[in-house]
């Protein structure tokens, strides 16, 4: 079944009910996920699901209000349902003087939709079931011939799928992407008694080459536990904080969402009337790629058709502006950016495609000879972060830096500050630039945050 069939004949039947204007979102997502423990298969689980979302905007006395239903019954009689519904609901619905119309978004190019075919001619999915069993099963297995103190698997997991995207407007646009995906997980436990301590590794890409070797992947999972046998504790007080990649991936996360144009419109970023300022040190570029070789977050256009393209998020240390859809651009006088997320039910979001922080030119370790003394975050526990405020306070655990080497693990203490302090503070990047995902960045160096043991 063609989804971009289906999709356009809905925002038709929307129309002939008298919907003034209407779009459709219409998903195939098909997938499979195999986890093993100690060497045997534990569970498989696949899904195979299909659905399709409809906004339908209608004129009212006080007017223009919009509703949205969606079903995963793509038939005809389902597709009659289901536009019924949704102008029915939109009748009802309160007029909303903000709402903005699909129609007239700035679409793709019909040679710029052949162009992205061309480039991901490849979407697939990446693995099959025995492929897939194989890699997990070689990941636990690498991992358990690390060390004797390896005692014990929480199991791997290896997941594929293929993601249909299609998207039909009133306007007569419509278009699909497709995308594979893959990913590979693995958590074991080092120790015993009270010692025990547990740490993982994964890796997730769009294509089998973009996919760390699973024995790498285990390798990595039982040192990183090993490593952390054996923990003590920190003095408390200000030092500098060094977030390695995987941790330093959730700053990027806090960024976009106090980058969100609906959140500054609803007061809840601190960074509401940061726009042209320095956010970040001078050295500091983070972009938003949608179409990236090693990203999974790829999209030739938006929740509302809009094209997607590269966009400059911070530029020298400087906030470039917020990311929009269409109505949070209305209301902030701008253009869309592209960045509307939708899902098949609801209202819709805001959130990048694939996050990007520029590495620095420096090693990790060339990074933490300049440091000095402080601690290397490698895990972070808690969601002690208020967007309204920026004020930021997690629990951690990770190694002591002293004298510019790694000395030992550390755990059971929190790491306090104030987001725009430190993005503000950052005093060095690696070189280091790693993906988890649709989010690159390096190991980040942070000056001058409160580390306090519990």
């Amino acid at each position: 079944m063609n989804m971009q069939d289906v999709a356009q004949r809905l925002v038709e039947m929307a129309r002939q009910l008298g919907a003034i204007d209407a779009d459709a979102l219409a998903i195939a997502d098909t997938g499979e996920s195999i986890k093993v423990r100690q060497g045997k298969p534990e569970s498989v689980e696949r899904e195979d699901a299909r659905g399709i979302g409809l906004r339908a905007f209608v004129d009212t006395a006080d007017g223009l209000a919009f509703a949205s239903a969606s079903s995963a019954d793509v038939s005809d009689e389902g597709l009659t349902r289901l536009a019924e519904q949704a102008v029915a609901m939109a009748r009802i619905s309160a007029a909303d003087p903000d709402a903005v119309p699909p129609s007239g978004s700035d679409h793709p190019e019909p040679a710029e939709l052949v162009a992205w075919k061309r480039r991901h001619h490849d979407a697939a999915a990446p693995w099959n079931s025995e492929q897939a069993l194989a890699a997990a099963l070689d990941a636990e297995a690498a991992a358990l011939q690390v060390s004797t103190e390896i005692r014990n698997s929480e199991g791997a997991e290896a997941s594929f799928g293929l993601l249909t995207v299609a998207y039909a407007a009133a306007d007569g646009f419509a278009a699909e992407y497709s995308r594979g995906s893959l990913g590979l997980a693995l958590s074991v436990v080092a120790g015993a008694g009270a010692d025990m301590q547990r740490d993982y590794a994964y890796d997730q890409g769009r294509h089998l080459d973009a996919l760390r070797p699973a024995g790498e992947i285990g390798r990595e999972a039982a040192t990183r536990a090993v490593r952390r046998l054996h923990p003590g504790t920190l003095k408390s007080g200000r030092m500098p904080v060094v977030f390695e990649p995987r941790c330093a991936a959730s700053l990027l996360g806090h960024l976009a969402g106090a980058a969100n144009g609906r959140a500054v419109l609803q007061q809840r970023s601190f960074l509401a009337d940061k726009i042209g300022r320095s956010i970040f040190p001078d050295f500091v570029r983070i972009t938003d790629d949608p179409d990236h070789a090693k990203g999974t977050g790829n999209r030739l256009f938006d929740g509302e058709g809009t094209r997607c393209a590269p966009l400059g998020l911070v530029e020298d240390g400087r906030l470039q502006g917020f990311l929009t859809d269409r109505y949070a651009a209305r209301r902030l006088g701008t253009t869309s950016t592209g960045h509307a997320r939708r899902g098949l039910t609801g209202d819709l979001g805001i959130g990048p495609s694939n996050l990007i922080m520029a590495p620095g030119k420096d090693s990790l370790e060339a990074l933490l000879h300049e440091i000095g003394d402080g601690v290397l975050v490698t895990e972070l526990m808690g969601f002690g972060v208020n967007a309204v405020t920026g004020d930021y306070s997690r629990g951690a655990s990770g190694f002591l830096i002293e004298n510019g080497r790694i000395s030992r693990p550390v755990s059971g203490f929190t790491i306090a500050g104030n987001l725009a302090d430190m993005y503000a503070g950052i005093i060095g990047m690696a070189d280091d630039l790693t993906w988890f995902g649709s989010k690159a960045v390096p190991s980040i160096a942070i000056a001058g945050m409160t580390v306090a043991c519990q």
